[in-house]
């Protein structure tokens, strides 16, 4: 991962198109048959067959990178792609995937940023790979578990220029830890084949597409975030991969820490009810849900009332009363939120937390004035049923299994467990209101050009109205001064005297042929009428 290489925060996914200004923003995982350039569709990748053509080349691959025997490499047959389903217990391998620093079985570590962005590991390119293993690497000499969020701060998941394949890239905000990726590899995505496990891969086997979820900027917790500073301070500068991905490294990184099984995918409801929502949120807010519901169905059955309230008690806490009353223990209801998450009485203040009542010698011992206390306003006018109701509702929002993990925690736990919980809920707000936003814009921009365009189409047509209007008067004037110009033409005269003679003609035979019934003995060619009609 080349520091020079401009980078963002941003919690979109990276799409790198194929005429970056520099090799190595796509990644250096280029081929000289796969520069046509653009973000190709899936029908590209099936293009490129295996490169294997014998199994003890295979073999004497798995035998180089320490492949454990009962691992079985499968010579690919003619059909078979590294975008196709593989055969069953097995998934596709890059033979420069495990040059870069993959490692079968495969680290916890890789299964688990595998399963969170829901890709194969056939997906991601060798420089990707490298990023991986020269992060896990880094971890293992700072002494630091490598944590996925962690990961996720310093890096952010890009796209390859040929779509299907993704690799890594570092954030300029976050300090750069590595370098030295590179620049170009060649026939890399000819060189697969596949790799059959005796037990069930623990990472997704067929291609998959991120989601905008597992792209978004990650919230640190305080650990995490003494994690990424001690990974900066013990590195200093970015450490170079051609020295930090050597084969000792590799093997004590591989070694030290069992591998962690990857986080299950969320089911197809969660996914589909919380459509770009954080998974833990939405488990929340369903527990939520369950306790409201719960509560509101133990509302309906009533036994006693709480001492100094009219409200009666529910299901739940009528069975707690009696079995507190039968083992002969005091029978406790908290009045606050504080009071219900730490199981203190009404008397006693938690522990970590002062006592806000005082008797009234303390007070003329240590105060002979006393300052007057702020009283809250009453709501309903100072009555009583407002808090009551505020109460059952406070205590409504707290699960039972998260109540009992209240009270058995300490009061700094309480705090830090509801600050991560509502930054994780404000970072769900936040990139709900960004997308929202986003497409707010977009469709004001729609908006904008459609009106742009109407307009547009108004003023066509009018100016073709003015076309065909002007046209047409231009044609009638048109065939006006052509009419008087043929009326005035020598053209014209000589056909109306052709017409003239014919008419001539024909009246002078009528004309012998009547005169000669009549007068028979008269001479037909002295019969002769001259054109003129013999005026002078």
């Amino acid at each position: 991962m080349p520091s020079s290489a401009s980078s963002s925060s941003s919690s979109s996914l990276y799409i790198i198109g194929a005429r970056a200004p520099d090799a190595a923003l796509d990644g250096g995982d280029t081929d000289d048959d796969a520069s046509g350039g653009g973000a190709l569709s899936r029908p590209v990748a099936e293009r490129f067959a295996s490169s294997f053509l014998t199994q003890e080349s295979l073999d004497a691959l798995c035998r180089k990178y320490g492949v454990p025997d009962q691992f079985k490499a499968i010579l690919p047959a003619g059909h078979h792609r590294a975008c196709s389903p593989p055969p069953p217990g097995t998934v596709c391998v890059y033979a420069q995937a495990l040059e870069a620093g993959m490692r079968v079985p495969l680290h916890g570590f890789f299964c688990e940023v595998l399963a969170h962005f829901g890709v194969a590991p056939s997906q991601i390119a060798p420089n990707g790979w490298r990023v991986m293993a020269g992060f896990l690497v880094l971890c293992h000499f700072a002494g630091v578990p490598p944590s996925l969020a962690v990961f996720r701060h310093f890096f952010s998941l890009c796209a390859h220029k040929l779509k299907g394949w993704y690799w890594f890239r570092g954030k300029d905000s976050a300090g750069a830890l590595i370098k030295g990726l590179p620049l170009s590899l060649k026939g890399w995505k000819e060189g697969f084949f596949f790799l059959r496990s005796p037990t069930p891969w623990p990472c997704p086997v067929k291609w998959g597409e991120p989601s905008k979820v597992s792209t978004a900027e990650p919230v640190l917790t305080r650990e995490e975030q003494s994690r990424a500073t001690k990974l900066l301070r013990v590195h200093g500068a970015a450490v170079d991969l051609k020295t930090c991905l050597s084969e000792s490294n590799l093997a004590a990184a591989m070694a030290t820490g069992s591998p962690r099984p990857p986080p299950p995918p969320p089911s197809p409801r969660t996914a589909s009810n919380a459509k770009g929502m954080d998974p833990s949120v939405y488990d929340m807010m369903k527990s939520l849900r369950a306790a409201k519901a719960a509560q509101a169905l133990g509302e309906k059955v009533t036994a006693k009332s709480e001492p100094g309230s009219d409200t009666p008690l529910s299901g739940t806490k009528r069975k707690l009363a009696d079995d507190a009353t039968k083992q002969g223990l005091p029978r406790h209801e908290p009045s606050t939120p504080l009071d219900h998450a730490h199981g203190s009485s009404s008397g006693a203040a938690p522990p970590g937390f002062s006592t806000q009542r005082a008797s009234k010698s303390s007070v003329r011992d240590h105060d002979p004035v006393p300052k007057p206390r702020h009283t809250p306003d009453l709501p309903d006018g100072g009555d009583t049923a407002g808090w009551e109701a505020a109460r059952r509702m406070l205590q409504s929002i707290v699960a039972p299994s998260r109540e009992r993990a209240f009270s058995a925690a300490k009061p700094s736990d309480v705090i830090e467990s509801s600050f991560v919980t509502m930054l994780e809920a404000a970072n769900c707000v936040s990139f709900s209101l960004g997308y929202a936003l986003e497409l707010e814009e977009k469709l004001a921009a729609r908006e904008r050009e459609a009106d742009a365009l109407r307009r547009e189409l108004t003023k066509a047509k009018a100016e073709l109205a003015g076309a065909r209007k002007a046209s047409a008067g231009e044609a009638r004037s048109a065939r006006a001064a052509a009419l008087e110009e043929y009326l005035g033409s020598t053209e014209h005269e000589l056909r109306l005297a052709n017409h003239a003679l014919t008419g001539y003609e024909r009246g002078m035979e009528h004309m012998k042929r009547a005169a000669l019934r009549r007068y028979p003995h008269l001479d037909p060619e002295q019969l002769v009428v001259p054109p003129d009609g013999g005026g002078p």
